[in-house]
């Protein structure tokens, strides 16, 4: 379940207009846009780091998994495969698999849930805290936090 969603820096190159949304008592999801305004081609790199936190009380641990810096023409014939089919119905104008650049756009979020398929079966329960960091050598770039509750059910 997500927790909260946030940009941390640079509105240069990408502006996230956002928030989680509590949906019922259980559930939260994500909505807003994502406004590219640079086109993001292989020289942006995107990263990603988890950090978790067993008891859920905010003091999160480095967790070992990691998505290494990988271009974002090699990110969107690669990986984003795999997890472009969980973000198909609530976003639209999102990066298409195999699109390189990523041309400057507006991308609309609606009601984005968390699904359990998109992560391991032996994920630990806890809150997760993940690092979303696009930036090229140079440092231009937008970076993006994102918390989210798993739980022992396999809810997210």
């Amino acid at each position: 379940m997500y927790e909260s969603f946030e940009q941390i820096n640079s509105t240069d190159t990408a502006e996230f207009l956002g928030r989680v949304k509590k949906v019922n008592r259980t559930t939260a999801a994500l909505n807003g846009e994502l406004i590219i305004k640079k086109a993001l081609n292989n020289d942006y790199k995107i990263k990603l780091d988890f950090w978790h936190s067993p008891l859920g009380n905010q003091q999160f641990n480095y967790y070992p998994m990691k998505i290494p810096p990988t271009g974002m023409c090699d990110f969107s014939k690669g990986l984003w495969q795999n997890y472009e089919q969980f973000y198909r119905d609530y976003v639209t104008n999102n990066l298409r698999v195999g699109e390189c650049p990523m041309e400057p756009r507006t991308i609309q979020i609606t009601n984005h849930l968390l699904d359990s398929k998109m992560f391991s079966e032996y994920t630990p329960n806890g809150l997760w805290k993940v690092h979303v960091i696009v930036q090229t050598d140079e440092g231009d770039g937008f970076y993006l936090v994102w918390q989210m509750r798993v739980y022992s059910n396999g809810h997210f």
